[in-house]
């Protein structure tokens, strides 16, 4: 069980505080919900039953900086494909970004990147779709490298490209 005071990596919602733990009254049920407030979205409130082990098991300690540095270096060692097709490879990066897991979006964001790199070389760019894509996953890695390595979370991204290999 989490704590009043700790700090969580909660899906979608990255990086949050949980601001106290009360009982609420939700379709004449009473239970018991974290109240979490996600630290880079000011006035934002989300309300997680702590029953619901589906929604509680999206709640993560953040990482550290030694598993961030780690999961770079594994990420930086595997050997992942692009995916060609363009509607596949959007089914595959919208389930990553539902996902919030931490290594795949890592793992998007280097394909992604080296992806843009390659295009530019012919000059040509990223599609459309695939920048969002690339957006999307480094805001979601952003808020919790930036807690993690004291940074701001617009240097995120270049911290996190100038640690991948190319």
């Amino acid at each position: 069980m989490y704590q009043v005071g700790e700090t969580v990596f909660y899906g979608t919602e990255g990086v949050c505080r949980v601001e106290e733990i009360r009982q609420m009254k939700v379709n004449r049920e009473t239970a018991e919900y974290y109240v979490l407030r996600p630290i880079y979205r000011e006035g934002s409130t989300v309300f997680v039953p702590v029953q619901n082990e589906l929604l509680v098991s999206r709640m993560r300690p953040l990482l550290t900086k030694k598993q961030i540095e780690k999961m770079i270096d594994e990420v930086n060692e595997a050997d992942e494909d692009w995916i060609d097709d363009a509607s596949e490879r959007k089914a595959a990066f919208q389930q990553t970004l539902l996902s919030a897991d931490r290594r795949e979006l890592l793992s998007m964001v280097r394909r992604l990147h080296l992806r843009r790199q390659n295009l530019q070389t012919v000059g040509k760019r990223l599609r459309t779709n695939d920048e969002q894509m690339l957006r999307d996953a480094e805001k979601l890695l952003a808020d919790e490298f930036s807690v993690v390595l004291n940074l701001k979370p617009r240097e995120v991204p270049e911290f996190i490209r100038g640690k991948l290999k190319e």
